[in-house]
Formats: structure tokens, C-alpha cells, sequence
């Protein structure tokens, strides 16, 4: 999806598994944070911060755009014999988060964070929306169906129908999550407690993610050649 939103909507579809995992334990926790700066209130006994501390840009590989041809599943060029969609390449980068507990008791947090590292361990490919794509300012959906994005959520347009032809299922993207060990003890130190957080045992995790480019309507490759027995030129 062209769309800077991506970063916000892996943070949120990693919190929203976080939440799932520790929804079916019978632990007294409290919330998420996603703010290390974020401090737990009086009541909270048990707080998982969920937080994401660096970016790593792989945008090196220097892809050329490549032609995209026509297909039933979205938009259409207006000149299908004079004009092509030209597919920008997408920027690649890793997100890497920061994950513990706060909780006085060491046991209760304990039992949590081996119940996140269990939960991604069963699923470390998440599905997190629909596969959005960008034309002359619009988004549609793989569908050809317009749609809309509102804060990290990808929501139809009204009366907006599927293209002839096209396929019943809307595709979605994912997002793989590994567990790394990135960030050193002493760096984890700095980074807690320029936060005024107090040091305790944390996981780091990575996404490798992308930031997809819009389409292009550009020209058909040798130009338009012109003809008198074109009628159209």
C-alpha cells in the first residue's frame, strides 16, 4: 500500500496479538503501552509495553520500475493500446520493537512473557489488512472495490462493487515477526532508563516490512506511433 500509515499499522496488529494471546490467560494484567514514556497508573498491577525503538532501512536493492499489464481484478488504463501502468518498486526496511512487563510481581510477569514468545511462536506470519493499491490519487482494494483508509483501518467506499471478472476474495498482506536478539544489555539499559524505566528482562522483536508505491499511467514502450489509417489519432 502506498501509504506512510504502514509503520503505525504493524505496531497496532502487534498489540492486537499481544492483546489476543494474554485475553485467553487467566493472569491479572492490565493493558498495553506503546509508549515507553507512557507511565502505568496506580491500579495497574501487571503492564506490557510494546514499543518500537528502531528502523532499519534496506532500501539498497535498487529496483527499476517494472510494467504492471491490466487485469481484471482493478483498474484499467483509459488507452489500453497506448497506455501501460508502470509499478514504482517499494521500500523495504525492518521495524525492530522492544517488549517486556512491568509488574511487581516477578512470577506474573514471567508467566506473560513466556506467553507472548509462545504466541508468536505459533503465529509469526500475521495477517494485518487488505492489499490496498494507489491509481491517480485513489486506493482500490485487490477487488477493484474503492476504499478508504481511516486512521489504520481500510473501510469500502459507499456502493462500491467488485469489478467484472474479478476475484471473490479480497488478498491480504502479512507481516512476519522474529524474535532477535538486536539489542544489547548495556544499549537496553540506556534506552529504559532514558525513559526512566526501571531494567528488566525484555524481548526484542523484527518485522520485515515494505512501503508499496503507487501506479503510474506512462506511456507504452517505442511511443505512439501515428498512422492516417488510425482512425483514432
Amino acid at each position: 500500500m502506498a501509504d506512510f500509515r504502514v509503520i503505525q499499522h504493524v505496531h497496532q496488529v502487534l498489540c492486537d496479538r499481544i492483546q489476543e494471546i494474554c485475553d485467553g490467560l487467566e493472569l491479572n494484567w492490565v493493558g498495553i503501552h506503546k509508549d515507553l514514556d507512557t507511565q502505568p497508573k496506580d491500579d495497574e498491577e501487571a503492564t506490557i509495553y510494546c514499543s518500537l525503538y528502531r528502523i532499519d532501512d534496506m532500501d539498497d536493492f535498487g529496483f527499476p520500475g517494472w510494467a504492471s499489464k491490466p487485469y481484471s481484478k482493478g483498474p484499467v488504463p483509459p488507452d489500453a493500446r497506448r497506455q501501460a501502468f508502470l509499478q514504482l518498486p517499494p521500500r523495504f526496511f525492518y521495524m525492530y520493537f522492544i517488549l517486556f512487563v512491568e509488574s511487581p510481581e516477578t512470577d506474573l510477569a514471567n508467566a506473560l512473557m513466556g506467553a507472548i514468545m509462545n504466541g508468536f511462536h505459533q503465529e509469526t506470519t500475521l495477517m494485518y489488512r487488505p492489499v490496498v493499491h494507489e491509481l491517480n490519487g485513489r486506493l482500490y482494494d485487490s477487488m477493484g472495490q474503492a476504499v478508504s483508509v481511516d486512521d489504520h483501518k481500510v473501510m469500502l467506499e459507499p456502493d462500491a462493487e467488485p469489478m467484472a471478472g474479478a476475484s471473490e476474495k479480497v488478498r491480504m498482506e502479512r507481516i512476519s515477526v522474529a524474535l532477535v536478539d538486536d539489542l544489547a544489555f548495556g544499549d537496553a539499559c540506556l534506552l529504559l532508563k532514558g525513559f526512566d524505566r526501571k531494567v528488566r528482562p525484555y524481548l526484542t522483536y523484527r518485522v520485515f516490512t515494505k512501503i508499496d508505491q503507487p501506479l503510474e499511467l506512462v506511456k507504452k514502450v517505442g511511443g505512439v506511433k501515428t498512422s492516417l489509417f488510425d482512425a483514432d489519432t
